[in-house]
């Protein structure tokens, strides 16, 4: 797995006005945190959505990859493939559905340049030829904003990040978390797979696959209580947590949650719920804004 960093904003921009406090991730009051200080959304199998053609046999979101990003999600995760002759964004089969790569860079690369004034986490799983995804990533323009993080040295702070212009940081072996195999609320834990080292960041799984993730999944897991318990119990037997994964971020309380950990105060409601469509999905991408 290939685990970046890259430069992103909250809703509209993270840049404050000529006059205003410089603001990270949405906030001034984390600029000085380092990335192991700070809390991330992390939406699993990002590209997976209905917007871009996935179905009930291999969707994880309603949304897209650029409306994550514009409501506040902080943590891609993207698996990639080698198919048809190209690099591409799959989950299970590509015949089923899959988006060109580089589109997804691209979409990842406008967000970035309209909005520098944050940090985003972004993770691949790689099931492509060995060294195609850094290729990819060197020949994009998203690739300027390469920082290698050496998992021997303390984290930069978000601010340092952003004024490197190095925001895209590249992690190897800097995760640890939990287990990915959940069928109902109840089983899921904290439990950490491997070992919990001083530089790592520690990822959290809250998704249901009973059998395939769903919305109907995510209404039964992504709502308080059930979603803050967990995490809260996370914090208390490991330590502060840096990703929540969840499937069907538009549903639920994960972004509020994100800002509590952060100690912020900016979302004052659930996420929206999406508009209509299949199981409550995006009409057009228009209307999902």
């Amino acid at each position: 797995m290939i685990l970046l960093f890259a430069c992103a904003t909250e809703p509209a921009t993270d840049t404050a006005a000529d006059t205003g406090p410089r603001l990270c991730n949405g906030s001034e009051l984390l600029c000085d945190r380092s990335v192991q200080e700070v809390a991330f959304l992390r939406t699993h199998n990002s590209h997976a959505s209905e917007e871009r053609g996935y179905t009930a046999f291999n969707w994880n979101h309603h949304f897209a990859i650029p409306t994550q990003l514009a409501e506040g999600v902080r943590a891609l995760n993207v698996d990639v493939y080698d198919f048809e002759g190209q690099l591409q964004a799959c989950h299970g089969p590509c015949e089923l559905a899959a988006q060109p790569f580089v589109d997804v860079l691209d979409e990842i690369e406008g967000h970035l340049a309209g909005d520098p004034g944050a940090v985003l986490l972004i993770d691949f799983q790689d099931e492509a030829a060995e060294g195609a995804i850094e290729a990819a990533i060197d020949a994009h323009a998203i690739g300027q904003r390469v920082h290698v993080q050496d998992p021997a040295l303390p984290w930069p702070t978000l601010a340092e990040l952003l004024d490197a212009g190095t925001g895209l940081v590249t992690l190897d072996g800097n995760v640890y978390g939990t287990g990915w195999s959940y069928e109902e609320p109840e089983d899921l834990d904290c439990v950490v797979q491997g070992e919990a080292f001083e530089t790592g960041l520690y990822e959290v799984t809250h998704v249901l696959t009973n059998p395939l993730a769903s919305p109907a999944n995510a209404e039964a897991i992504n709502h308080d209580p059930v979603l803050s318990d967990h995490i809260d119990r996370c914090v208390a037997e490991v330590g502060f947590v840096n990703q929540v994964s969840i499937d069907f971020y538009s549903i639920g309380d994960g972004l509020a949650l994100i800002d509590r950990l952060n100690g912020i105060e900016r979302y004052s409601r659930s996420i929206r719920a999406p508009k209509s469509g299949t199981n409550g999905g995006p009409a057009t991408n228009a209307d999902s804004l």
